[in-house]
């Protein structure tokens, strides 16, 4: 009798000393996932953030310059002097600064440049859209190559050896949409490269 009466009352306390632990221990899973689901929005947020307000600037300031360049080294060719600066602290107010329409531009002489013919004043005005069709080739064939190996790591279930391809990608995406942005604005800007082409055409 007394025997039972013991047995019965260990069976208890161990089904409360259970109850207790398992729940314990669904608590601190909990409390666990939710810290790192945090982080892991957290890094997301500050991995975007700071690509888009600290790396596309400067992204854009790099292909400014081949942009500039490509000016540069048609009016160097027929002997027209020309000047182009930056500034690198002004980079990311400029961009981000509607008013602002170019991260730097080139000045010439613009005597030395009306005695060129149209075709060398065409060469000078193309020099600066073949720069970032260039960059624009390129960026392309990245994510062609990129899409293909994305792909085959798939397929391999290697899905967790692409996260910094992903941001990699993620960066040179805004750089191609900013790229065709600022190619298109190029393109039909009254004051753009092409409209000067066609003035210089058409005399």
């Amino acid at each position: 009798m007394k025997k039972g009466l013991k047995k019965k009352v260990s069976r208890k306390v161990g089904k409360d000393g259970v109850g207790k632990r398992v729940g314990e221990g669904r608590a601190g899973g909990s409390s666990v996932g939710s810290h790192v689901d945090f982080m892991k929005v957290f890094y997301v947020a500050s991995f975007l953030f700071i690509t888009i307000f600290f790396i596309l600037p400067y992204l854009v300031q790099v292909s400014t310059f081949f942009h500039e360049k490509g000016h540069q080294g048609a009016l160097d060719k027929y002997g027209v002097k020309n000047d182009y600066r930056f500034n690198l602290l002004e980079t990311i107010p400029a961009f981000f600064n509607p008013k602002v329409a170019k991260l730097g531009v080139t000045t010439f002489d613009i005597e030395g440049y009306d005695k060129l013919g149209q075709y060398q004043k065409a060469q000078i005005n193309l020099a600066g859209i073949i720069s970032d069709l260039r960059f624009l080739f390129l960026i392309g064939t990245y994510f062609a190559v990129f899409n293909v190996f994305t792909y085959y790591m798939i397929r391999k279930n290697k899905e967790d050896n692409l996260v910094w391809f992903l941001g990699l990608n993620w960066v040179l995406f805004m750089w191609l949409l900013a790229l065709i942005q600022i190619t298109v604005a190029n393109i039909t800007h009254s004051q753009g490269d092409v409209y000067h082409l066609i003035r210089n055409v058409v005399g």
